[in-house]
């Protein structure tokens, strides 16, 4: 219903329609908004969502109609943007989206469809819309409108978001050049004191490759941290602890990590870095050998946005001339180039003088995170499991073996003592989960 309100005029029948709208609402709240288990939970969450993209499609095909008939201009409004920011309270972030969204469904009749529908993000319509806004890349994307819509479908928000802003820096050939050079001069850090208080503020800017590297490392002390915390509150309280239970809270242990991080090399012999870290960039083929091409014949890279990866394993996009400049430097003992084919087999791990757990880095490779669906953990903080048990003959190799974060190994381990959650790998690659009952949990 709400699909047509773009063409509508607002009129009885539309006041008719929103009154409905309206009216189903409030018999929605009234029922309770109180699923039963966590399967109704996820129909509740899938289904409301739907509803929500479809209101908020209406909402900015209202603010595209006000634009293309120059309303705003009854009253004095400079766009209809800012009309709508006035009369629906929108921020101004929201209310320019919501204009911008609007321009570009003009072009992009089968997204704005969608959308209508609920099968679209209003996340992902929004980034849509701004990248829209560049000529360069406007015909390209208009005519790659079903690609995006499944990509919308298959990916998270954040996968989603890091594939389109990286089609659109590849796409985009009369952009900016790359801007690694420019990041590494305005490298910057600064470590002040607060008069008030003596507390300190730390802020930083860092190029690519010096970013991911700091964070990857980061990432671990702050998994230490919580380790020490959820030992201390399981010796306390017993097998029953939740996060609720633990000391500090993330906050205070992202803190303490990077203090802990500064106090490690300061305490070890002769004041080094203890030994052992290896930062490994992921790499398509063909991105690669065209990386070393471009630096072979001094010009700039030309990359296909479909088959181009560089980044770490825990998916922060690098700068490809940084990382392979660094990769290539005998002085870069802790980067290594992983090169993957487009089955994303590793095809070559690169050198690095110092680096453990090979086998680890074979079966990480393909993830950039836990693969319980809907896990956020860093790969680089995951376990790394045998799915099917070593000890019941499950080989240790990489197709038999993926990153699980330490809740999520432990409920596999689980359940072979009952808890019944199943995690196998199909022949096309992909791993499942699957619940006691049998269903998949997607």
């Amino acid at each position: 219903m709400l699909g047509y309100m773009s063409s509508m005029v607002w009129g009885p029948d539309a006041r008719t329609v929103i009154d409905r709208i309206n009216l189903g609402l409030d018999g929605l709240f009234a029922a309770g908004v109180a699923p039963v288990d966590g399967k109704d939970a996820i129909r509740w969450l899938q289904e409301i969502e739907v509803l929500r993209r479809r209101v908020d499609a209406a909402a900015t095909a209202l603010v595209g109609a006000i634009d293309q008939t120059g309303l705003y201009v009854d009253d004095g409004h400079a766009s209809a943007s800012v009309m709508a920011k006035h009369h629906a309270k929108l921020s101004g972030g929201e209310a320019a989206a919501r204009e911008k969204t609007a321009k570009a469904c003009r072009d992009l009749p089968t997204l704005e469809s969608a959308w209508q529908h609920g099968e679209i993000g209003t996340d992902q319509m929004h980034l849509l819309g701004r990248v829209h806004t560049n000529p360069r890349v406007a015909p390209a994307m208009e005519a790659r409108q079903d690609e995006f819509l499944a990509d919308a479908n298959t990916m998270s928000a954040k996968q989603f978001e890091s594939k389109t802003r990286q089609w659109e820096r590849l796409i985009d050939e009369d952009g900016p050049e790359p801007a690694n050079e420019r990041n590494h001069t305005n490298r910057n850090t600064k470590l002040v004191q607060n008069p008030w208080d003596n507390s300190w503020d730390l802020t930083g800017f860092f190029a690519s490759i010096q970013g991911a590297e700091m964070r990857e490392i980061l990432d671990r002390y702050i998994d230490a941290e919580f380790r020490a915390d959820w030992a201390e509150a399981k010796a306390r309280l017993g097998d029953t602890v939740t996060n609720a239970d633990l000391e500090r809270t993330p906050p205070q242990r992202r803190a303490d990590a990077l203090h802990r991080l500064f106090q490690d090399p300061a305490s070890a012999p002769d004041g080094a870095v203890p030994p052992g870290f290896v930062h490994n960039i992921h790499w398509t083929a063909t991105a690669y050998e065209e990386m070393l091409d471009a630096i072979d014949a001094d010009r700039a890279p030309k990359f296909d946005p479909d088959s181009y990866m560089c980044r770490t394993g825990d998916s922060h996009g690098v700068d490809p001339t940084e990382a392979a400049t660094n990769s290539l430097d005998g002085l870069a003992a802790q980067i290594r180039r992983m090169i993957v084919d487009a089955a994303g087999v590793v095809i070559d791990l690169g050198r690095a003088r110092r680096f453990t757990g090979s086998a680890r880095t074979a079966a990480t490779a393909g993830h950039t995170c836990c693969v319980w669906p809907g896990c956020t953990v860093p790969a680089s903080a995951c376990e790394v499991d045998h799915l099917h048990e070593h000890g019941r003959g499950g080989p240790t190799s990489p197709s038999n073996a993926a990153p699980l974060c330490g809740k999520h190994n432990r409920w596999k381990q689980q359940s072979l003592q009952g808890r019944g959650f199943r995690i196998h790998r199909k022949p096309d690659g992909t791993w499942h989960t699957t619940r006691p009952d049998g269903s998949q949990l997607e």
